[in-house]
């Protein structure tokens, strides 16, 4: 007794397996991956000797990039798990569909053959799957795959070389041994800032060279330039840093610092003159009386 039921559990299992399956399907995969293999940074000045009182560069790597195509193919096991509460309605489903395409078999006689054979044992093997409970039905909604086994292979490789500007990459520039400043690049690559940015106080000696560093990333190592500054401009970027002092000295009225704004923009400072002009406006924001004489000098200017 054991050994038959045994048996008949097995077999119920068996079948319920089989149901489940559905069809073997392959799926092909393709991926492709970038690889920088080689990277060099260029960076162009707008001018090879600074002349005017800002600098304007651009910068853009210049790389080697290993394309590798490759394709999957991964074989999937297709099957629609059995869910119990669907057998309310498959096995009514079953009882009228299995004497139907019977019926329908026998009757095929009387029309000739004009049935076709795979409509009518397609429908008789649906009737016989619905009419078992320990069978299920193929659902496209409830299909699942189930990977048994993947093959991979390169369809090609090749080595490209591209120019890309350098956008959003950090540049680091400093005026002799002053500090260093970072400028961010924009979209295209490029930047421009103003010199006397650069300067923090009042230089002791007229400067004379403007380094600009951008740091490596990856494969991509750190590049530098130096730029010599016309005698004119290191003389002006002086002035204007004594300008800039005096504008912001504590006890400044309101004509000097005009006055010192007004010697900013004359010598080619005007978004440094505005910077200092900002700073004025937010040391004096409660002094209404000083911030009103300051307008009215620098109208007079």
């Amino acid at each position: 007794m054991l050994r038959r039921v045994s048996t008949l559990v097995f077999c119920l299992a068996v079948a319920s397996a089989c149901a489940n399956h559905v069809r073997y399907a392959d799926e092909m995969r393709e991926r492709e991956t970038r690889n920088v293999v080689s990277a060099v940074t260029r960076i162009e000045p707008r001018e090879p000797v600074l002349s005017q009182p800002f600098v304007e560069l651009g910068a853009h790597v210049e790389q080697t990039v290993q394309i590798r195509r490759r394709e999957t193919v991964v074989r999937l096991d297709e099957e629609t798990p059995w869910r119990a509460q669907d057998e309310l309605w498959e096995v009514p489903s079953g009882l009228v569909a299995v004497p139907f395409f019977i019926a329908v078999r026998a009757s095929d006689k009387m029309f000739l053959g004009l049935i076709p054979d795979k409509w009518i044992e397609s429908g008789t093997d649906w009737g016989f799957t619905a009419l078992n409970p320990a069978l299920n039905l193929e659902s496209d909604e409830r299909l699942e795959g189930r990977e048994i086994s993947r093959k991979s292979h390169d369809l090609e490789k090749e080595l490209l070389h591209e120019t890309v500007p350098l956008a959003g990459t950090s540049v680091l520039l400093s005026l002799e041994q002053g500090p260093a400043q970072k400028v961010t690049l924009d979209s295209t690559g490029r930047a421009r800032v103003e010199l006397l940015e650069l300067v923090s106080g009042v230089p002791n000696a007229t400067p004379r060279m403007l380094h600009v560093e951008i740091p490596g990333e990856g494969v991509r190592a750190t590049e530098s330039l130096e730029l010599p500054l016309a005698r004119t401009t290191g003389a002006r970027l002086v002035r204007a840093a004594r300008a800039r002092e005096a504008a912001l000295l504590p006890g400044a009225t309101p004509d000097s610092a005009a006055e010192a704004l007004a010697r900013l923009d004359s010598l080619g400072f005007p978004e440094s003159a505005l910077l200092v002009e900002q700073k004025l406006r937010d040391r004096q924001h409660a002094n209404a009386s000083w911030l009103s004489r300051l307008d009215l000098a620098l109208q007079d200017d």
